[in-house]
């Protein structure tokens, strides 16, 4: 392309320098790596087929020009009349084939008000560059005063392909196809534009070189088609992608050209000013239309943008589920409540642990434990004023601030909050009530915030040490105890890794002749400080830290093990909390404990409590998995909780278990009765334990009832000293 450049313009000041067909065949040479490049992109497997399509087409119209500049050649060499017609023809077709895909490019705009805008951005563009098209070039048709038909064609040909080419080069630089490289379309825009206005003024302009123009635009035109086509051929190997811009600035240049021609009219008179002053008028009302436009788009945008970032602050400053303030914004009004409060004035901070939630959860769903939530936030918000902030910190943990409430109001409060909770609710279905532990700390001017929920925390943990629910409120010396919770757990962790951990027995007997059936599994912990230790020692905090599952799997194990070894079809009972039984596994944990001990699975026992055994969810499928496995299920402690029929007919147990309070002693036996003839209308054994005398031994055999446990019979004892006992007792049966 440099050379035919050079050589035009040497041509213009020296004269020919070869014949006029060489030229031609160095604008060919310039047009031949150009369709390369078109086809290259139009082929390549990585482009968009949208992309393909367009610089097929582009190939075939570089073909043509090929074409056109061959038939100029012959023209040239007297080949045939008819050849320069041809090529003309030809040649506007080819403009045609390479323009017509950049008119279909959709614009980026979307809404109504954008496209409003683009379109008053065009008629901008349209306006300054119509009369620049008409100024400098199609007003020179009519030079001297000369009007006629051909020069009027010829003056609307160049205005008509000048507008065109601005409504195409608006498109360039408007589109929104993500897959064409944005820095390609501006160079095929360039390219449109050189080839069609410079050959409308070459084929139209009364004033031309000495060469023809098409020499020197053509190349320029293919050259500017190359680029964009190697520009989408990197961009699409490197995958790169150029963010539109959210703004135009071609209003703004229209109405700097058309400012700048007024200023040029007035300094040198041109003789068109009323037209350049009218059109300078009509471009201002424009951009003034499409800056108001702009205007109120700018204003809806910040109203989203302000919706948006409040939407944004209420998110990260409240619980999703309940709606509450969450621990980020409670955190921030303790602060804030901490340091303005007067001398005087009181900050009550109060936490609040749901106690056995997590039965919830694991027995009836997460579904349900959600509601429940939702539920006790409804209760909590509506039991404070308006001016206290109500807190859900995760999980089933709540907060409350009081800013200058007295602690006896404080605690009328928390106590109508707890009436509250444990008035029934109807909960997906369920009727529930739930009890909660709170914490209560008071603070004044002054007072770290984090020091206060610290306190407060303490406070709650020793309400809820207490297992029945209500507040408590921090005093000195508390923290002692929580530090004491925290070494019993890790240590209790410890016993479980190191096997400190023992399991005694406690013999279930036939009535009346006391013979051993089997017994209950009864953990023990062999503290190397503290000695042997009971369940109360650490079961609690086996609850409450969740070890009760990594506990409960030992027991299961090592009594299975220890059963095992004892002759005939004694059987084994072991006690199961609603962690283990809500979990989706445990069915396949006891049936691991029965394979690697031996134990046949009709030989063990699993005793739950009547509140497990109405959670429904996971622990209505395991019950029914342990079932199905052939072990055997027990209802402990019966007529302690929800006993009912339904749950006598829907459960799927084999025992219940009277509890040791119902057993007689001198005085009714109703209730003892009434047990035993329950289990026999739903064909179920029954047993009785806590018997502790051989009077209440008598009674339940008269009652009718055939097996029981109890100090009467035997304490808890070690495996060692269960087995020698069932060797006596075989040893005796053999005389």
């Amino acid at each position: 392309m440099t050379i035919n450049v050079f050589a035009f313009l040497l041509q213009e000041h020296v004269g020919r320098l070869w014949p006029s067909p060489v030229n031609w065949l160095l604008v060919i040479a310039v047009i031949i790596p150009t369709t390369a490049l078109c086809r290259r992109v139009g082929t390549d497997p990585a482009s968009a087929p949208a992309v393909r399509r367009y610089w097929r087409t582009a190939e075939v119209g570089t073909v043509l020009f090929i074409v056109v500049i061959s038939l100029r050649i012959l023209s040239e060499l007297g080949a045939g009349t008819w050849f320069l017609p041809a090529s003309v023809v030809l040649h506007v077709i080819a403009g045609l084939v390479l323009t017509w895909p950049l008119v279909g490019l959709p614009f980026s705009a979307r809404d109504r008000a954008r496209k409003v805008g683009v379109w008053l951005d065009l008629g901008t563009l349209s306006g300054a560059a119509g009369l620049l098209i008409w100024h400098f070039v199609a007003s020179e048709q009519f030079i001297g005063g000369q009007v006629t038909l051909p020069r009027v064609v010829a003056a609307v040909v160049i205005m008509g392909a000048g507008l065109n080419l601005v409504y195409l080069g608006a498109k360039v630089v408007l589109a929104g196809v993500e897959t064409f490289a944005r820095r390609g379309l501006y160079w095929i825009g360039a390219s449109a534009l050189i080839g069609a206005l410079g050959s409308a003024i070459s084929f139209l302009h009364p004033y031309q070189p000495q060469g023809n123009l098409l020499v020197l635009v053509l190349p320029f035109a293919a050259y500017a088609a190359a680029v964009g086509a190697r520009v989408q051929v990197v961009e699409t190997a490197t995958q790169a992608r150029r963010a539109p811009r959210g703004y135009s600035l071609m209003p703004y240049v229209a109405i700097a050209t058309v400012d700048a021609m007024v200023v040029y009219h007035n300094v040198w008179d041109t003789g068109d000013g009323l037209l350049i002053d009218g059109v300078a008028v009509v471009l201002t009302a424009l951009v003034v239309i499409r800056q108001l436009i702009a205007f109120r788009q700018n204003d809806a945008l910040l109203a989203r943008i302000g919706l948006q970032e409040k939407r944004f602050r209420h998110e990260a400053t409240h619980d999703a589920l309940t709606g509450l303030a969450n621990r980020t914004l409670f955190n921030e009004r303790v602060t804030a409540a901490a340091n303005d409060a007067g001398p005087d004035e009181l900050v009550s901070i109060v936490l609040i642990d749901l106690d056995d939630f997590k039965i919830v959860n694991d027995t009836l769903g997460h579904a349900t434990g959600d509601a429940l939530l939702v539920h006790v936030a409804e209760r909590m918000q509506a039991a404070v004023r308006s001016a206290d902030t109500v807190a859900r910190l995760g999980g089933d943990e709540f907060a409350i601030l009081f800013k200058g409430v007295e602690g006896t109001d404080v605690e009328g409060t928390l106590t109508r909050i707890a009436a509250a909770l444990l008035a029934p609710a109807l909960i997906d279905g369920e009727p529930m009530t739930v009890r909660a532990s709170f914490g209560v700390v008071d603070g004044r001017s002054g007072d770290d915030a984090g020091d206060l929920m610290r306190r407060a925390d303490i406070a709650m943990y020793e309400a809820k040490e207490r297992g029945e629910g209500g507040y408590e409120r921090y005093q000195p010396g508390m923290e002692t105890r929580g530090a004491e919770r925290s070494r019993r757990a890790a240590a209790l962790r410890a016993a479980i890794l190191e096997d400190q951990l023992v399991v005694f027995f406690q013999p279930v007997v036939t009535l009346p002749d006391g013979r051993i059936t089997g017994a209950e599994a009864l953990v023990r912990w062999q503290h190397p400080i503290e000695g042997l230790l009971g369940p109360g020692a650490f079961i609690d905090v086996a609850e409450q830290t969740g070890l009760i599952v990594p506990l409960g799997t030992w027991v299961l194990r090592a009594a299975t093990r220890e059963a095992a070894s004892w002759p005939g079809e004694l059987t084994v009972a072991v006690n199961v909390s609603a962690r283990q039984l809500g979990d989706a596994g445990f069915p396949a944990v006891v049936a691991a404990a029965l394979r690697e001990s031996g134990l046949p699975p009709h030989r063990l026992t699993v005793e739950i409590t009547e509140s497990v055994a109405v959670g429904g969810g996971a622990t209505t499928e395991n019950l029914q998995g342990l079932r199905d496995l052939g072990v055997r299920l027990s209802l402990d402690d019966f007529g302690t909780g929800a006993s009912t029929l339904s749950l006598l007919a829907t459960c799927p147990v084999h025992q219940i278990k009277l509890d040791r309070s119902f057993i007689p002693d001198g005085g009714s036996d109703a209730i003892a009765d009434a047990v035993l003839r329950m289990a026999r209308a739903f064909a179920l054994e029954a047993v009785a334990e806590g018997v502790e005398t051989a009077e209440q031994a008598a009674r339940l055999t008269r009652l009718g009832y055939e097996r029981a446990q109890g100090f009467h019979f035997a304490r808890p004892m070690s495996a060692a000293a269960l087995r020698e006992r069932l060797e006596t007792a075989a040893a005796v049966a053999a005389r």
